[in-house]
């Protein structure tokens, strides 16, 4: 038979430290668990916001690309719309010797008459309508000059967008000191 002494052991360790913690203790444990709670909070947060942040560069840098592309596109049909219209300018400044008709379209009246001059009035009409083309021409090339300066002036905005974008990220600790933030 048993003793009463010997069914219960004894659940204090050897350092003799009580079963229950102390106040001070478990006011400790709370409140490291409320700060662990609050980190994890925070952590989340960041993420999300570190998230959204890559988002909105993604769809910055999309719209940067967008641009540039649209801006070449829309030089690119402008020069060809110019040079066609040049074309057809030299085309039926010098079809002005040969008589062809007319189909259906109508010119200001400072063009020459596509009617067959002989003598120096043809001299002088020629050498009006050449003029007039280099005239063209020269304005052609300065209208293509300045398309070219927007898009130059285009491209370097959209890059000190970037550039700015990417230093305010680096300032905010987004982006480490060696990495790229387009990547």
């Amino acid at each position: 038979m048993r003793r009463k002494g010997d069914m219960f052991k004894d659940l204090a360790d050897g350092h003799g430290a009580p079963f229950l913690p102390g106040e001070g203790e478990q006011e400790a444990t709370d409140a490291a668990l409320q700060t662990r709670e609050r980190l994890a909070m925070v952590e989340e947060q960041l993420k999300s916001q570190f998230t959204s942040i890559a988002a909105y560069a993604q769809i910055s840098q999309h719209a940067v690309e967008t641009a540039r592309a649209e801006a070449r596109a829309d030089l690119d049909r402008e020069k060809a719309t110019i040079l066609g219209l040049l074309e057809r300018l030299r085309e039926e400044v010098l079809s002005v010797g040969s008589p062809t008709p007319n189909e259906g379209r109508s010119q200001p009246s400072s063009w020459p008459s596509p009617t067959p001059t002989t003598g120096p009035a043809a001299a002088a009409v020629d050498v009006s309508v050449l003029a007039r083309i280099a005239v063209l021409e020269d304005k052609f090339d300065r209208l293509s000059e300045q398309f070219a300066q927007v898009l130059n002036s285009q491209e370097a905005l959209a890059d000190s967008i970037a550039f700015i974008f990417e230093q305010q990220m680096r300032g905010s600790g987004w982006v480490p000191n060696g990495a790229d933030a387009t990547a």
